[in-house]
């Protein structure tokens, strides 16, 4: 009865609206994004009390061994799942008619969720006071969760004075004899979605490239790359893309041990790695000599925002919402729930809400939002063009 309580409610609400964003249009429900998470909690409660998350990092069982301590009443239950691994779960789901999942969070790094899956399979849930504290580009593509970043690493014992690069292009730069300055150690680019999203993002927005490249030399950029593939010609992002390919890097598959490489370099074998801004944890667990490259031209990097979507026809709508409530911390953002992803290297989407473990807040880090258009566009083409010069690199 209480299930049919709950049914018959929500049919009387409206089911759905579009909130126009600048790519896709995102369904999302009117009557749940008003309402409090008292009333939230009070349909949770009649709807049976369980929620099943599907996410892409750890932390969520403890936000939600948390929530079950404020909501006695409900339960969660948590898969941690691989990147991607949960939209194809709730595909197959959704087609079957078998629906488990409630609400899935998980990063989008070459826009097929944004494009792909919203309407049949994902909505949004915008609940208007949280929503009232976070920029509006930010949600063009989901409701978000936090922020995180890929940054270059430097070791500072090898250089005291700060970074020795502060633009992309020094980064892949050769000197007087044709030798790279710096080992490169990062994940292998054609099978990491995250550092081919940045590329592609690259190539997409090519003209920040163009600028830095003469900024740096104070002329014009040179095109060097044979257009073998018939991509686009005189494309800043591919002309990187291609430089970097044809030089000497050692991929590892770890971020940990990614900035271990640079921990252990020096100044006469300098090492710059490019690894999530997490993995700077090791500075103060290890006692490592690292550090972060906090500018660079035409900017450090995107931001790799996280996002948490609605699962349309789960047996809990409200109790989903309740716990994505919880996840952004409450009315305020200063709750448990967002607490626990807050580590270093995390950034919050929310303006009332400052992750103090962090030296800047995401305004101040030099960082832009992802064009995930331009990136969904150019991923294929920037994964294929990788892939054929890197294999043919004379130092692969």
């Amino acid at each position: 009865m209480k299930k049919l309580f709950v049914y018959l409610l929500v049919l009387t609400m409206a089911l759905s609206t579009v909130l126009t964003a600048a790519a896709i249009d995102i369904p999302t429900n009117p009557e749940y994004n008003a309402m409090t998470a008292d009333e939230l909690y009070e349909l949770a409660k009649a709807e049976g009390g369980k929620i099943v998350v599907y996410c892409t990092t750890s932390k969520i069982a403890k936000v939600a061994d948390k929530f079950m301590e404020e909501y006695p009443d409900l339960t969660v239950e948590v898969y941690d799942l691989d990147a991607g691994e949960s939209i194809t779960k709730v595909v197959t789901e959704v087609d079957t008619g078998n629906i488990i999942v409630d609400l899935i969070q998980d990063s989008d790094a070459r826009g097929d969720i944004a494009f792909n899956y919203y309407g049949k399979y994902l909505e949004g849930y915008f609940p208007e006071d949280i929503c009232a504290q976070i920029d509006p580009e930010l949600k063009e593509y989901g409701m978000p969760y936090y922020t995180s970043i890929s940054f270059w690493y430097y070791n500072t014992d090898a250089f005291p004075e700060g970074s020795p690069v502060n633009n992309w292009w020094d980064i892949i730069e050769l000197d007087e004899n044709g030798n790279q300055k710096y080992a490169l150690y990062l994940k292998e680019i054609g099978s990491e979605s995250t550092y081919l999203g940045l590329f592609s993002h690259f190539v997409a927005e090519a003209q920040d490239l163009e600028a830095a490249y003469e900024e740096k030399y104070g002329k014009p950029i040179e095109y060097t790359y044979p257009n073998d593939l018939g991509f686009e010609e005189n494309n800043a992002g591919f002309e990187y893309l291609y430089r970097l390919s044809q030089l000497r890097m050692t991929f590892i598959g770890d971020g940990d041990e990614i900035v271990e490489a640079v921990a252990n370099s020096t100044a006469d074998a300098p090492v710059l790695g490019l690894a999530s801004a997490g993995k700077i944890g090791n500075r103060d667990d290890n006692g490592w000599p690292i550090a972060w490259v906090t500018e660079l031209a035409p900017y450090v990097s995107g931001q790799n925002t996280s996002y948490i979507y609605v699962v349309p026809g789960s047996d809990n709508p409200a109790a989903a919402r309740l716990f994505i409530r919880y996840m952004m911390g409450g009315d305020d953002g200063s709750g448990d729930g967002y607490k626990q992803v807050m580590k270093e290297g995390a950034w919050s989407v929310r303006n009332d809400f400052n992750n103090k473990k962090n030296p800047f807040n995401l305004a101040e880090s030099h960082t832009v939002p992802l064009n995930m258009e331009g990136i969904y566009e150019y991923y294929l083409d920037v994964a294929d063009f990788w892939t054929y010069w890197h294999d043919k690199s004379p130092n692969k």
